[in-house]
């Protein structure tokens, strides 16, 4: 399997990599890899799985970042427009369409640790406190050791001494870092265009119809309503 990548350096080109057998499931397009390149180690990004290379003696790619793609299929091809239309090598486009963050190498993973009850055949003797922090976790089976210790009121020292006593167990888990994982997102509604937008959004649903490849940039006030129509022609085109 042949793996062709954008490296993270200003190069304007790709190179071809060899995809050992253990990371063949995980490599497809759009997966962020590590690769060697002279004599060190870059990341990069697949862009292409090719059948065959015009190079014989490819080096393996040496590891894969992330569990999944971060480049899409759209986000590939809007990064190879960009390059075209700013006239910027690849590499470039792509970290245009990436943040800082997700190009980092461990950005989205941390160790978080973990409480979970036991029930051990025969549970030694607790005092009240001790049994009202066992309650809250019984009730939850399992919890972030953080959050135990904010709804307990209470540290993470009182707890360990629970799980000497074998009655619940801390252990650290990988968790891939999501921060609106806790929140509630609801869709907004479409949002009615007064007159001066409607005009223009129509010139631009048109031109979207039509397949014509203009470019529109909207003049306005801050809160004079670009964004919404940005928005309401994006929904329309998708």
């Amino acid at each position: 399997m042949i793996a062709r990548v954008t490296l993270e350096i200003a190069l304007g080109k790709d190179f071809d990599y060899a995809v050992p057998e253990e990371l063949q499931d995980a490599v497809q397009i759009g997966t962020r890899v590590k690769v060697p390149f002279g004599n060190r180690t870059v990341m990069g990004c697949v862009t292409a799985l090719p059948e065959s290379s015009d190079h014989a003696n490819l080096r393996q790619i040496v590891n894969v970042i992330g569990k999944q793609s971060q480049v899409t299929p759209n986000i590939l091809k809007l990064a190879r427009w960009i390059g075209d239309y700013y006239c910027c090598p690849p590499e470039i486009a792509l970290k245009t369409v990436l943040p800082e963050v997700v190009r980092r190498e461990k950005e989205g993973f941390r160790e978080l640790l973990f409480v979970r009850a036991l029930q051990p055949p025969a549970p030694p003797t607790v005092t009240k406190r001790q049994q009202e922090i066992l309650d809250i976790l019984n009730a939850r089976r399992e919890l972030r050791l953080q959050e135990l210790c904010e709804l307990a009121n209470t540290t993470a020292g009182t707890i360990r001494k629970l799980e000497d006593k074998g009655l619940l167990e801390i252990a650290g888990k990988i968790s891939e870092r999501d921060p609106y994982a806790r929140e509630i997102i609801l869709p907004s509604q479409t949002l009615q265009l007064n007159t001066e937008q409607t005009a223009v959004f129509t010139q631009v649903i048109a031109a979207l119809d039509l397949r014509q490849g203009k470019t529109f940039l909207l003049h306005g006030v801050t809160g004079s309503g670009k964004t919404e129509i940005y928005l309401q022609a994006i929904a329309h085109t998708l």
